[in-house]
């Protein structure tokens, strides 16, 4: 079911295709995924960077 479909008073099968309005809300959600990428790469990088710091950090014995 599309989102649309209950609140829109002009909905007819097949119209989300040519609506502005369903075009708008796939833009925003694409503005919004975007955004959460950005969010998780940023601190993916920032955890893998402190990861790599700390196996850095850490004291390895020789091997016998």
């Amino acid at each position: 079911m599309l989102p649309c479909q209950g609140q829109c008073p002009n909905f007819q099968t097949g119209c989300h295709k040519q609506c502005a309005h369903w075009r708008q809300y796939l833009a925003q959600q694409q503005k919004e995924r975007e955004a959460k990428t950005a969010y998780l790469r940023f601190y993916f990088d920032l955890c893998d960077t402190v990861t790599r710091q700390l196996r850095a950090a850490t004291v390895r014995y020789p091997a016998r």
